[in-house]
C-alpha cells in the first residue's frame, strides 16, 4: 500500500517548506538565540527525505516503514520538547522572579502530566499503534500545556518576548494541540493504515512551518531588555551616592593610618 495522492502532495509541500525554514533560520543566525530550535529545523529536514524513500521503496504499510517512522518521531518529539524548554528559559532569562516561577511550576506540571501520560499509555490496548498513539497524544498534551503556561505567565508578568520567539511558540502550540485531538480521534477509530491521520498531521505541521516562515522573512530584531522601573531609580541614586561616600571615607582612613606611622 502506497501513499495517496493527497499525501504525496503534502509530502511535496513539506519538502518545499522545510528547506526554506531551515535555511532562513541559519541565515538569520537564529542559532545565536535559539540553538536547540535551529537544530530542530535541521533535524526535521534531514528526517523527511529518508522517510519518503522508505515509504516509496518498502511501502507505507510495511513493518520497516512503521518502525522507522515512530523511531524518528520519538526523536523529533524529544527535540521539540527541548526547543519548548529553550523558549521558556529564553523568555524568563532577564526576569529572576519569572525564572523561578517557570522553573518550579513548569517542572511540577510537566512531571505530573508525564506521569499521567505514562499511566494511561500502559493501560492502553496491547496493540502497538494504539499504545504509541496514546503515549504521543499525552506527550503532546504536556507540550501544549507548558506553552500555554508560558503564554499566561508572560502576560501576567508583562514580559517582553521577541516577535520571533512568540511566533515560534505559537507554531509549536498549534501543532501540539492539533496532534492531541488527532491522536485522540485516531485511537478511538483506529484502522490498520489510517491515511487521513497522516494528512491531518502533515497539514498541522505545515501551518506551523508557514508561521515560522513568516517570522523569519525579516531580519531578527534585537530581543527587548527589561527596563528598570521608575520607582527604583531614586534607590539606585542613593546607593550610588552611598558608595561614593564610602570610598571617600576609606581614603581618609588610609591617609590617617599613614600619618600615625
Amino acid at each position: 500500500m502506497g501513499l495517496t495522492t493527497a499525501e504525496l502532495v503534502l509530502w511535496y509541500v513539506s519538502m518545499l517548506l522545510e528547506p526554506i525554514v531551515c535555511v532562513l533560520a541559519f541565515r538569520r543566525r537564529l542559532y545565536r538565540e535559539l540553538p536547540v530550535f535551529s537544530g530542530y529545523t535541521a533535524a526535521v529536514l534531514v528526517h523527511g527525505l529518508p522517510l519518503y524513500w522508505v515509504y516509496h521503496r518498502m511501502g507505507y504499510a510495511s513493518r520497516p516503514a512503521f518502525y522507522f517512522f515512530w523511531t524518528t518521531q520519538a526523536a523529533l518529539l524529544v527535540w521539540r520538547g527541548a526547543a519548548i524548554g529553550e523558549l521558556a528559559w529564553t523568555a524568563s532569562r532577564p526576569y529572576l522572579g519569572l525564572r523561578v516561577v517557570m522553573k518550579w511550576l513548569v517542572a511540577a506540571s510537566s512531571s505530573t502530566l508525564l506521569a499521567v501520560a505514562l499511566w494511561f499509555a500502559v493501560q492502553a490496548p496491547s496493540q502497538l499503534p494504539a499504545f504509541v498513539l496514546s503515549l504521543e497524544r499525552d506527550l503532546e498534551l504536556t507540550a501544549a500545556a507548558v506553552l500555554l503556561m508560558l503564554f499566561l505567565l508572560t502576560l501576567h508578568y508583562d514580559v517582553n518576548i521577541g516577535i520571533i520567539q512568540r511566533r515560534i511558540a505559537i507554531g509549536l502550540f498549534l501543532y501540539s494541540l492539533a496532534q492531541v485531538v488527532n491522536n485522540a480521534v485516531s485511537k478511538e477509530w483506529l484502522q490498520p493504515y489510517f491515511h487521513w491521520w497522516k494528512i491531518v498531521r502533515l497539514t498541522s505541521f505545515h501551518v506551523a512551518l508557514v508561521i515560522w516562515l513568516i517570522a523569519l522573512l525579516k531580519p531578527i530584531p534585537p530581543v527587548p531588555t527589561p527596563e528598570l522601573p521608575s520607582d527604583l531609580q531614586p534607590i539606585r541614586a542613593v546607593m550610588s551616592q552611598g558608595t561614593e561616600v564610602m570610598h571617600a571615607l576609606s581614603g581618609r582612613l588610609t591617609r590617617f593610618r599613614r600619618r600615625l606611622r
